[in-house]
């Protein structure tokens, strides 16, 4: 049972990335998306998978795997919205999957789920000051914001049930802040849809 729990949660992770692909490519625009967020998507996903093939975990290595891909998706998709050139943008990704993959094999899984909380939350970070600070939010997706907290309370509660403590520490803190992120955005909407009748 714990097993199909896991599979739920990956296949709901892979699910998180969609939408905001989705609204990018209708919106047409990246306005409100946060470019770090994605690059440290890509690196983070790329170390949960060479995780999951560590602890032997397969709900934790294909679906990690295509979800970096997504993120390297977006991330291009972004650079090409905003005319930055795309190579020299792919060398953080690649570098902090590295680093994030070798502190796990010299110090741990505890040391890892540490580690790799700082950059995910530095990335988290990153969308709620650009959301806070951004006057347009079209090309954000409460759809991806919603899904992300639903799979980082799953992923904490499958590291509580496998005693991951890798899972335990990073999704445990990824949930406080993608709750803060789904919050603001929605006091973002519903202040933008009072604004609308106001001016009606």
């Amino acid at each position: 049972m714990i097993e199909v729990f896991g599979w739920v949660a990956a296949a709901v992770g892979i699910a998180s990335n969609l939408p905001q692909l989705l609204r990018i490519l209708r919106a047409g625009t990246s306005a409100g998306v946060s470019l770090r967020l994605w690059q440290i998507s890509a690196a983070t996903t790329g170390a949960w998978m060479v995780h999951g093939f560590l602890v032997q975990k397969a709900q934790m290595q294909w679906p990690n795997m295509l979800m970096s891909g997504l993120a390297l998706v977006i991330v291009v998709f972004v650079l090409r919205d905003r005319g930055q050139r795309i190579a020299p943008q792919l060398i953080l990704p690649v570098a902090l999957a590295g680093a994030l993959t070798s502190v796990e094999l010299m110090f741990g899984a505890m040391a890892f789920g540490f580690i790799i909380a700082v950059p995910q939350l530095m990335g988290q970070g990153s969308q709620l000051k650009e959301m806070v600070t951004a006057p347009d939010l079209t090309g954000v997706s409460v759809g991806y914001l919603g899904i992300m907290l639903v799979v980082q309370a799953m992923w904490f509660v499958f590291g509580l049930l496998t005693t991951d403590w890798a899972l335990i520490i990073c999704a445990g803190a990824m949930t406080v802040v993608c709750s803060l992120n789904l919050a603001v955005y929605m006091v973002r909407w519903v202040r933008g849809r009072s604004r609308v009748a106001l001016a009606v």
